[in-house]
């Protein structure tokens, strides 16, 4: 006969639990007292007094500072330590690898950004990454400051229970093992994932995360993926290559391939390198558009984004296929996940309000009339910075989770 567990008998486990549930608790809010604990997370006054002193031992909570009393000792106030906490992010782009070195507020302390060797290899970007580890850590070490752990975002599947990067169509990696290359120029954690997916996460633990718990990231930049939240929590899938939505057919009669080699896909169609695939074809036989006076190889999407906005026909009917098929694509991420909100980011976004307009204007074609509620379409609230809020918040996240400690 199977036993039916319906609670945790290992006490060491449920203490860990217990620890983690009012960790999250004093992160979540800006200043709480053993009381407002004892009252919202359900536990007994000593196991609070005994979890919260082991929590100052580890220097993730401070107790200082008195909140106002209605008679009586003013109770104790209690905060997470943000500010007395380190890591260092990673942004692992094609072009640019920016880094920084934060508190767990996400404020930087000291950034560095060097240009990607992206023709040399992936030996060569390592050994750059690695020196960029190698320079923040002496920093953090010349300030005494306490760092957690590195957290990279990378352009690629991530292969979440083998970490290996199992194919990056923009750098052109197939299995390559980050966690390997760059153990030699350091001995923090290390701990990386799909740059989409960490956006994701960085604007749940960061951003929209304060209104919204479950919802889908857009990242529309070089490539296209999405990252998704379901119930404050990022689903990766089986694997953790989930949300790979630039690899989706919107177009089965297209022959334009992405790089990944399939013909028709979201990707191929509506990215960074789709739009100036489709700019530099179409260009060549339209003398009225600015853009068929330029050479070939200088059109990309940045060029056809500012003809548009000066009011280039051929720009904006390039523009006006680009949100139509991403239309499909959000679209189709709303029906599959009963989202809440669709966050865009990547670099296409960041060209002003020109193509959420036009997705807005779109959208309304495929939705479905019977669902009245609409779903709101935002931008991410970081900017060029978000793939880096999204690496700092994986090591937040394992700090959160007690993973990064040992205890």
């Amino acid at each position: 006969m199977v036993k039916k567990i319906t609670q945790i008998e290992n006490p060491e486990i449920q203490g860990n639990v217990n620890k983690i549930k009012v960790l999250q608790l004093i992160r979540n809010e800006n200043e709480i007292t053993r009381a407002e604990i004892i009252r919202l997370s359900g536990l007994s006054a000593p196991t609070v007094t005994r979890i919260v002193e082991s929590l100052v031992q580890l220097n993730l909570i401070q107790t200082d500072g008195l909140g106002s009393s209605i008679g009586g000792r003013p109770p104790q106030l209690i905060h997470f330590n943000s500010k007395g906490n380190y890591v260092i992010g990673i942004d692992l782009g094609a072009t640019f690898i920016r880094s920084a070195l934060s508190n767990l507020d996400g404020e930087f302390i000291f950034e560095i950004h060097v240009p990607t060797n992206l023709k040399k290899g992936f030996d060569s970007v390592m050994e750059q990454v690695g020196g960029v580890i190698e320079k923040l850590c002496e920093r953090a070490r010349q300030k005494s400051l306490p760092l957690w752990g590195i957290g990279i975002a990378v352009c690629g599947m991530v292969n979440k229970n083998s970490g290996i990067v199992e194919y990056s169509p923009v750098f052109g990696w197939k299995n390559v093992n980050i966690q390997e290359a760059l153990s030699k120029y350091t001995k923090l954690k290390i701990a990386f994932g799909n740059v989409t997916h960490l956006i994701a996460l960085g604007e749940l633990l960061y951003g929209v995360g304060k209104d919204y718990k479950n919802f889908i990231c857009l990242n529309v930049g070089y490539g296209i993926g999405s990252g998704i939240i379901i119930d404050g929590k990022l689903f990766s899938g089986v694997d953790g290559i989930a949300g790979e939505v630039g690899h989706i057919v919107v177009d089965k009669h297209s022959l334009r391939k992405g790089l990944e080699g399939v013909p028709g896909t979201l990707e191929a169609l509506a990215s960074g390198y789709g739009i100036a695939d489709v700019a530099r074809e179409l260009a060549k036989s339209d003398s009225e558009s600015v853009l068929y006076s330029l050479d070939y190889e200088d059109i990309d999407a940045r060029i056809v984004f500012d003809a548009a906005k000066n009011g280039d026909l051929l720009a904006n009917k390039i523009l006006d296929l680009v949100a139509g098929y991403l239309s499909i694509g959000i679209d189709t991420l709303i029906k599959l996940f009963n989202t809440e909100c669709i966050v865009l980011s990547g670099g296409l976004v960041k060209n002003g309000d020109i193509l959420i307009d036009k997705i807005l204007k779109e959208l309304p074609k495929y939705s479905m009339s019977a669902i009245s509620r609409i779903v709101p379409i935002v931008p991410a609230g970081f900017g060029e910075n978000a793939a880096l809020m999204g690496s700092f918040s994986l090591i937040l996240e394992r700090i959160l989770l007690l993973e990064s400690i040992d205890q």
